[in-house]
């Protein structure tokens, strides 16, 4: 890559051509076509997930998930499947939808709390609404019985949304899992790694056996 940005700075008329060739190469490559059919699939999966309720609603979100979501939904999109977005923190949020869906990784169940937290301060004030937790890419037995824990009286649906990575780029799938070397070498955490072997076996049931697979660092 770098290669190839020091050649295309050069001030010969053929190495400009050989870069933009490249990059025509880039844009009509099997792989630039594998990321577009994952982006759309991604999409429609999702915009499905926020349908599951229909009508007025209010979507609160993870917040190590926002950014990501660019890669996969317009702002516009949103704007359409629900009536006001939120930032999932620890403070309740005040709203008159009486329909709420909460869009989270699985992975982080801390957020049970925080969810549980919304919705008891809700029952505290009287306000009847009905819930849907979405958990990104599937739901686990630890997030369960978290939020089996917290003695919700509420009607809450849990959904899930088989998102495994984020098209970043024509040929760029993220994870988006920054805290992946952190949980599995220090904290002896393996569940980043769990979901990345789901993710890579989701790939080759859609797309075909990957026929290389490089890695960097020790396994």
């Amino acid at each position: 890559l770098l290669k190839s940005i020091f050649r295309a700075a050069a001030p010969s008329r053929l190495r400009g051509s050989r870069h933009l060739n490249s990059i025509a190469m880039v844009e009509a490559s099997p792989v630039s076509e594998l990321v577009q059919a994952l982006r759309t699939d991604m999409r429609a999966k999702l915009l499905d997930c926020l349908d599951e309720m229909p009508g007025r609603k209010v979507l609160v979100m993870d917040p190590s998930i926002v950014r990501p979501l660019d890669s996969i939904v317009t702002p516009q999109d949103l704007k359409d499947h629900s009536e006001q977005r939120f930032i999932l923190t620890e403070h309740a949020v005040s709203v008159s939808c009486s329909q709420m869906i909460f869009l989270m990784r699985c992975c982080r169940v801390e957020l049970i709390d925080w969810i549980a937290k919304q919705i008891l301060a809700d029952e505290a004030a009287g306000k009847d609404r009905m819930y849907v937790v979405v958990f990104l890419p599937r739901k686990t037995e630890q997030c369960m019985e978290r939020l089996n824990r917290k003695s919700i009286r509420a009607n809450v649906k849990v959904v899930e949304c088989a998102i495994h990575f984020f098209p970043f780029d024509r040929d760029i799938l993220s994870m988006e899992a920054p805290g992946v070397f952190n949980e599995f070498h220090v904290l002896g955490d393996p569940s980043r790694a769990f979901y990345l072997a789901k993710a890579l076996r989701f790939l080759q049931a859609k797309f075909g056996t990957i026929p290389t697979v490089h890695a960097i660092g020790a396994a």
